[in-house]
């Protein structure tokens, strides 16, 4: 009875998934070429090389991994591959971002001297041991307890000077206050990071640390919670725990190096499409960001093989492939090939991609683009990943179809049998994508990521956590995705734009839902909620149309083809705003006009960016930090939740400022840009904006009319 109901399961998901005719991105035999040729095994034993080596930034390591990929893309048959180096040194600037320093270690030990003999720390078998950044030091002193170690009451009546501190709070900010300002020789740390449903339940986990680089001393080991608990409870019974560390490095000048290679189009008035990842880790650093160089490589390698042997046709985009440091790398590169950066019309991303469902509980996520940049990129990468998905969930219930389900057990590999679990999710940041979405860029990235990964930044980060079968199947999505993007022309729009207006209609759909909650928000007046409400409608239809005609100014496709998908939407968002005011009619409101601060002078303004491209926060950068000072930031009110009740509600202040800035156009009035961020996030003040924009001026990002 069971199997057989689980026969019909099988069957339904099969009938249901969707067939070939139902999409119009690649034909079938596209799709099973590409699917044939994708593999898990070779990135996961390009994987196990890039986990020997610790891929800290501009270090000799991260050269070596940078090496290894560039002998791959040639060997793969990428054209004009190289490598390039950028000079750092804490001050030289590319785009709007300050470059960072190098590191040189030469050797790392801490030992526990008193009141037993033991190696706590060696850089030359777990390098994850030494914080970044870590100045030379031999020092043997007293271990003094300051708990979380960023606070001034941490230090009230202890003595820290010239002896280390043990402390669990971010590390930057106990190496200020510790070393610093009350002389401390060095810090040992079991910092949490990265908060998930599973965190602390692994007591002995070392996580990754990270000190300022700006600052000219100190020192910092790594220990886990459970060497830090016994640590503290030796000292808390009165034995004197004395440390010896000695540390031999150097922070410094360098360079940043990023290897890039290409699959050439037919056009090069076409553009480019960019596969970006991040190759800069701690050791193992499996899936973050192993997981995501290794697949994209593998992504280069199965088109650079079909598109070369003429399985598939070379498209008309050129195809670029990218490796380099987080962030920094992609700032870097861009800032020197303006050219290259004017060429780009859509990016495939990947940060972490391969963790192992059951032993990372990681969920795969196709990321949506902020709202500042609508495009039917993700709906294509969604698109493949529900094939993916559908398919591997039939074959999970029964075993039929093993091929469609793109598992890698062929001839022995390692792959699990695992479903796809993988869904699409709003924006995130948290990556290079962050740089390519922002407005100064505007390039829409497909973005793939796992989250959670309880392993994250941690020794335990292993190649053992990582499935090929994921690594084979995410290969295959962003293979197919890159290929459609690369290959996409106005001939496609009559089966294209229906396809994109029906999903836009589920998108339109959804989104009325929350403005139908939103009416009766009870910490919004009926009045304010009714308008929140209706101006979340305006902001989706704005959405989804500008999507819509993104596909039209890609392909260069007759604008006229989506009008009727478009004016289909207008009418679907007319109906929606009828049904709003029928629920607000029940809160006895009549009529939702805007709110008397809509036509105020500060809601007029209009701001302009007149800053250089890019973010304002970076690895290790904050644009406003450095140029009003952290004490000005302090006082900015979206980044202080206790400024507003809905904003201490959401506590979404980063991401709220990324958007602010990013819908800045010189059209856009201040009280268009709270409207637009408050339906993408939830309601936020005007004066909250406003004060906001008020800083980004004073700090010369943009300027106010």
């Amino acid at each position: 009875m069971i199997r057989s109901v689980l026969k019909a399961s099988a069957l339904v998901l099969a009938l249901s998934a969707p067939a070939w005719g139902q999409h119009p991105f690649l034909s079938q035999t596209e799709w099973l070429t590409l699917r044939n040729e994708a593999g898990g095994t070779a990135p996961y034993e390009n994987l196990r090389v890039l986990t020997r080596l610790h891929r800290v930034p501009a270090t000799a390591e991260f050269d070596q991994a940078a090496s290894f990929i560039q002998e791959r893309a040639q060997e793969y048959g990428l054209q004009d591959v190289h490598a390039e180096q950028f000079p750092i040194d804490g001050k030289l600037e590319y785009g709007l971002m300050r470059s960072h320093v190098a590191w040189s270690v030469t050797s790392a030990r801490l030992w526990q001297i008193e009141p037993q003999h033991a190696l706590l720390g060696d850089w030359a078998t777990d390098p994850i041991r030494l914080a970044d950044y870590s100045h030379s030091a031999d020092v043997e002193a007293a271990l003094v307890d300051v708990g979380a170690g960023t606070s001034e009451s941490d230090y009230a009546g202890k003595d820290v000077r010239g002896k280390i501190v043990l402390a669990d709070g971010v590390l930057s900010g106990v190496q200020h206050l510790a070393v610093e300002k009350y002389g401390a020789a060095g810090i040992v740390s079991d910092m949490p990071n990265q908060t998930t449903a599973w965190s602390g339940l692994d007591a002995g986990v070392v996580r990754w640390g990270h000190l300022d680089g700006s600052l000219n001393r100190g020192f910092a080991f790594m220990v886990s919670r459970a060497t830090a608990s016994d640590l503290r409870a030796q000292i808390a019974v009165g034995h004197p725990v004395v440390l010896g560390a000695h540390v031999q490095a150097e922070v410094g000048a360098g360079h940043w190096t990023v290897v890039t290679g290409i699959i050439p189009g037919t056009d090069k008035s076409a553009g480019e499409i960019v596969y970006s990842c991040h190759l800069d880790h701690q050791r193992p650093g499996a899936n973050d960001n192993g997981s995501g160089c290794v697949t994209i490589l593998e992504s280069a390698r199965v088109l650079s093989r079909l598109i070369g042997a003429g399985s598939l046709k070379r498209p008309s985009r050129t195809l670029r492939f990218i490796w380099g440091p987080e962030v920094e790398g992609t700032m870097a590169y861009l800032s020197r090939h303006p050219d290259i950066l004017a060429s780009l019309r859509a990016d495939v991303h990947m940060d972490m991609v391969g963790g192992d469902l059951f032993k990372n509980k990681s969920v795969l996520h196709v990321t949506e683009t902020p709202w500042s940049l609508p495009t039917f990129i993700t709906d294509i990468g969604a698109t493949f990943a529900g094939v993916i998905r559908d398919a591997a969930t039939a074959y999970t219930a029964d075993g039929s179809a093993e091929e469609a389900a793109v598992v890698e057990i062929r001839n022995g590999a390692l792959g699990t049998r695992n479903a796809f679990f993988v869904d699409q999710t709003p924006y995130a940041e948290g990556s290079d994508h962050d740089d390519y979405d922002s407005s100064t860029i505007a390039v829409p990235s497909l973005y793939l990521r796992d989250w959670p990964d309880i392993y994250i930044h941690t020794d335990h980060d292993t190649l053992q956590q990582i499935d090929p079968t994921k690594l084979r199947r995410v290969a295959l999505l962003g293979a197919a995705s890159g290929y459609s993007y690369a290959a996409l022309s106005a001939s496609q729009s009559a089966l294209v734009l229906p396809f994109l207006a029906a999903r836009a209609q589920q998108r339109l759909a959804q989104g009325f839902n929350r403005a139908l909650l939103l009416t009766q928000r009870p910490e919004l007046q009926p009045q304010e909620a009714l308008f929140e409400a209706h101006n979340l409608v305006a902001q989706l239809l704005r959405r989804e149309q500008t999507a819509l005609l993104s596909f039209v100014a890609f392909t260069h496709a007759n604008p006229q083809e989506a009008a009727v998908f478009t004016q289909a939407l207008h009418s679907q968002a007319a109906t929606a705003d009828g049904w709003l005011d029928r629920a607000g009619a029940a809160r006895g409101i009549h009529g939702a006009g805007a709110p008397p601060w809509h036509a105020g002078a500060e809601a007029k303004r209009v701001p302009r960016r007149i800053a250089a491209f890019g973010p304002l926060t970076f690895q290790n950068d904050d644009v406003l930090r450095d140029r009003l000072g952290a004490e000005r930031v302090r006082q900015i009110k979206l980044l202080n939740g206790d400024s507003s009740r809905l904003l201490n509600a959401q506590d979404s202040g980063a991401i709220y400022a990324y958007e602010i800035v990013n819908f800045v156009d010189g059209k856009r009035s201040v009280g268009d840009i709270r409207d637009a961020v408050s339906a993408e996030f939830g309601p936020i003040p005007l004066d909250v904006v406003s004060d906001y924009l008020k800083a980004c001026e004073e700090a010369k990002i943009i300027a106010l009319r």
